[in-house]
């Protein structure tokens, strides 16, 4: 497989990353050296330096011979030029990130079909989206749906209150969690990641990564110590596009919204777009404005002005004066581990890494139907569907030649989540829920390919 990718910034260089290490030929168009040399640095393959809406670079890159365009640079307008050379390329496969509204909105006249665009990214509505579930769901740094929302994906880390604490895998399988849940890894306080045995011991400091239904999810969550939620107040940090879309899904789930923006301009437009919401023009370290925000009163807090140490500081400050929930956005991936090393911080969202998976799940299309790229983990969550010629199908689970690396989280079949043993089967039409590490995802979809 052949990808062009177009953007050398932190959506690129992380689909680049994924691409590579499953042996695929990648080339990496940039306007910056810096950028590439950076690449460079990291992943073995071609960079060519140019803009990636220009013709003669595209080709120079060989992208009439490409199986993928992806298009991710901060700029729009390159972005939707590279996809339409692409198209006339003869390119199978497009995808471009779009982050203004003006391209592609409801009163415009283009739609991404129009320029050839297969799949159009905007990692500020993915943010968004994720910010939502986190602020419904206490303690969960990450929570991925699956199969419609009827397989989920939960990590959190165990605090010192936490009931799961001192006790077995097994213990916990006989006695509190449900069924249909299972814990597919363990992330510990050093870093290392182990697929939990019976014998293994849930420590405090332990990140848990656990899939099942949503129901099963909910007790388990209960059983820790902690429940969802019904929101009613948030307050939002940053009137950017993140902010303001964060706003408008806050105010559709029937919860009120408090918007602050220290730039005065954007404070205006956030109050004329934001009908219900209550907007304070001011800067959030300021304590007037804590004091008219009123967070004592609100559910969840969520900065995302863009500026990573402006953001966890704000989280730090609202938490100190009692806000339950505190979320941040975090602009470099590679600060994941350190945030999450910051007790204060209830979760982070990337919007690089939002995108990254969105991409990834069109680039690996056929057999996979959705791909969550892990903020918390080097690892991915795959979600499969067992066409009747795939090599797993009506096998039992033991005799797979599975990767150490990978587990099969959850089966839906029918509308019913099994979590399977080793003598269950796979058969033809089943949805697959697979949690592995980087180096298993091939020989992962190969189980699940004709």
């Amino acid at each position: 497989m052949r990808a062009v990718i177009v953007g050398a910034g932190e959506i690129g260089y992380h689909i680049a990353k994924a691409l590579t290490e499953e042996q695929c030929d990648v080339v990496l168009i940039d306007k910056s050296k810096d950028a590439l040399h950076r690449v460079e640095e990291r992943l073995d393959l071609m960079t060519i330096h140019g803009s990636g809406s220009s013709p003669v670079i595209l080709e120079k890159a060989g992208v009439s011979s490409a199986d993928f365009c992806i298009a991710v640079t901060h700029d729009d307008d390159v972005n939707v030029i590279a996809s339409i050379v692409a198209q006339k390329s003869g390119v199978l496969t497009k995808i471009a990130r779009v982050s203004s509204p003006d391209y592609f909105s409801n009163q415009s006249i283009l739609s991404p079909s129009d320029v050839g665009i297969d799949l159009l990214v905007n990692p500020e509505m993915l943010s968004a989206e994720e910010f939502l579930r986190l602020l419904s769901a206490p303690e969960a740094r990450e929570l991925v749906e699956f199969a419609q929302g009827r397989v989920q994906l939960i990590a959190f880390q165990v605090r010192p209150d936490n009931d799961l604490r001192n006790r077995s895998i097994e213990d916990l399988r006989k006695n509190v969690i449900r069924r249909d849940l299972l814990f597919a890894a363990v992330k510990k306080p050093d870093g290392s990641v182990i697929i939990p045995k019976g014998n293994n011991v849930i420590r405090e400091g332990d990140e848990l990564f656990a899939v099942g239904s949503g129901e099963s999810i909910a007790h388990l969550m209960s059983c820790s110590g902690a429940s969802r939620i019904a929101l009613e107040r948030v307050v939002i940090n940053g009137a950017g596009r993140i902010g303001l879309a964060l706003g408008r899904m806050v105010e559709e789930s029937g919860a009120k919204a408090v918007i602050i923006e220290k730039d005065r301009d954007a404070a205006q437009a956030a109050a004329e777009q934001l009908a219900k919401a209550d907007v304070i023009h001011g800067d959030v370290h300021d304590e007037a404005v804590l004091e008219a925000a009123a967070v004592d009163a609100a559910d969840g807090f969520v900065s995302v002005t863009g500026d990573d140490d402006s953001d966890v500081m704000a989280c730090v400050s609202f938490k100190k004066k009692g806000c339950p929930r505190v979320l941040t956005l975090i602009q470099k991936p590679r600060y994941l581990p350190i945030i999450k090393s910051i007790p204060m911080l209830d979760g982070a969202v990337s919007r690089h890494l939002a995108a990254v998976g969105a991409a990834l799940k069109l680039i690996r299309r056929g057999n996979v139907i959705s791909v969550a790229a892990l903020h918390e983990i080097d690892a991915e969550a795959l979600e499969l569907v067992a066409r009747r010629t795939a090599k797993a199908a009506g096998k039992e689970l033991s005799s797979l030649d599975l990767p150490e690396d990978a587990i099969i989280g959850a089966i839906v079949r029918d509308g019913t989540v099994i979590i399977p043993k080793g003598v269950d089967m796979i058969m033809p039409g089943d949805r697959v829920v697979v949690f592995c590490l980087p180096h298993a995802i091939q020989p992962v979809e190969r189980l699940f390919s004709g």
